[in-house]
């Protein structure tokens, strides 16, 4: 009976760094990061559109903000 207690005493010492290492829920890849575009939209919503380039509103004229990522 000791051997087995200290058996799993040895175990769980090699296996608990280990596991406390792999609790993050961050998941870190060597992959490149995607290339943010620029996005804009209607200051006064007025339409969901989405666009990837300055202009104006379809809807009111209004200029396009861009949207930043928060």
């Amino acid at each position: 009976m000791k051997k087995y207690t200290l058996l799993f005493l040895i175990i769980g010492a090699i296996s608990l760094p280990s596991l406390i290492a792999c609790g993050g829920d961050e998941i870190k890849t060597d992959a490149p990061a995607e290339i943010a575009k620029e996005q804009y939209r209607c200051p006064m919503k007025c339409t969901e559109e989405i666009l990837d380039k300055v202009g104006a509103c379809s809807v009111c004229g209004m200029e396009l903000e861009k949207i930043t990522k928060s």
